[in-house]
């Protein structure tokens, strides 16, 4: 018992020398400098530290937006010449690939017999016509029955009806171009028979000519005649021109529908079946000009931007791409002004405070190489 006292003597005293060493203010806590907090909201709720990003300072511009379409080149006009009456070529005069007035020949048959017998029909087309006009003179003073007058009348009128028949089928033996422009391709040499409806050629109208676009359903409803295009050709020029013909019903199962834009003045020896690239110019809207990769996806699937409003915090904007620049787009949904996050927008949310910081280098400026 006694070395018990002894023990618990001994334990008192060792603990009332540690509280003696060190200040109780500490040892419970109650003194030295208080422990650091986040700054409070205004509702009571503790902020995190702001998320520091880059903005570029926007301002929207009118732009016009764009449709591009895959098209191809194609004559405004293309005609497969044919016979209308049967006969053996005896000229032609229009080689392949030549250029072509409107009512130029480029195939002659041999007319045959038919110059004779017009003049035959002529010959009898003069006594015709004194005849009738005896017989007119006559019937006037009452020597002639109104019969007699009517039969000379008929005969004249018929030898004029063989007549013309027979200028007409001369005049078919001429193979003519219905307008001017290029004879693309002939069928027929010298001395070949033609039977009637045998093509000769294939006539092509190279003034104006067409860049023919097939437009998805998605978008053929924002498109008008008279709206202005380009069409970007497979070997780089470019046309310009204005949209002539917009279908309104679709082509077949394809659900497209045949858009067509007249190009005024083609350049020379404009091939037909070209690819090419059609834009159409709309409307302009006003639209601000952001890398492309400032896009985000919100919660919801939309497409927009983040960017920072007036009480620095984050918002974020659906928008719609109006036309695209290599890597930069332009955008519509943007208010007026806008401080567009190009670097940071996936790391902070909608609504949060964020720190805003110009972009200046131009690697942050220029796209989503970024």
């Amino acid at each position: 018992m006694r070395s018990s006292i002894v023990a618990a003597i001994l334990l008192s005293a060792g603990l009332a020398l540690w509280l003696g060493s060190r200040p109780l203010q500490e040892i419970l806590g109650l003194g030295g400098p208080p422990p650091a907090v986040e700054p409070a909201a205004a509702d009571g709720r503790t902020e995190r530290p702001r998320f520091t990003v880059r903005v570029l300072d926007s301002v929207a511009l009118p732009i016009a937006p764009e449709i591009l379409i895959n098209a191809v080149t194609e004559p405004a006009r293309a005609v497969e010449l044919r016979t209308e009456v049967a006969g053996r070529v005896v000229a032609t005069p229009v080689r392949q690939g030549a250029r072509v007035a409107a009512g130029e020949p480029i195939v002659l048959l041999d007319p045959r017999d038919r110059p004779a017998r017009i003049r035959e029909l002529e010959a009898r087309l003069a006594q015709r016509e004194l005849e009738y006009e005896a017989a007119s003179r006559l019937g006037a003073r009452g020597f002639q029955a109104e019969t007699r007058v009517a039969e000379a009348r008929a005969a004249l009128e018929e030898i004029r009806a063989r007549l013309a028949a027979e200028r007409l089928e001369l005049e078919r033996t001429s193979v003519r171009a219905p307008f001017a422009g290029r004879l693309e391709r002939r069928r027929v040499e010298l001395g070949d028979f033609l039977e009637i409806g045998q093509e000769v050629g294939l006539l092509i109208e190279e003034r104006p000519f067409l860049v023919v676009a097939q437009a998805p359903e998605t978008v053929v409803g924002r498109l008008a005649p008279g709206l202005p295009g380009t069409a970007r050709l497979a070997d780089g020029r470019t046309l310009e021109g204005r949209l002539r013909f917009v279908a309104t019903r679709s082509e077949g199962t394809t659900r497209t529908f045949r858009v067509e834009l007249e190009i005024g003045d083609p350049p020379e020896g404009l091939p037909a079946g070209m690819t090419a690239r059609l834009a159409v110019r709309l409307p302009e809207v006003s639209a601000h000009r952001v890398p492309a990769g400032a896009l985000v996806l919100d919660d919801s699937g939309r497409v927009g931007v983040r960017y920072v409003d007036a009480e620095e915090r984050a918002r974020f904007a659906a928008v719609s791409i109006v036309r695209s620049e290599g890597g930069w787009l332009w955008l519509a949904g943007l208010p007026e002004r806008a401080r567009v996050i190009v670097t940071g927008q996936g790391f902070v949310a909608e609504g949060e405070k964020v720190r805003a910081v110009v972009a200046t280098d131009e690697a942050e400026r220029d796209g989503p190489a970024a």
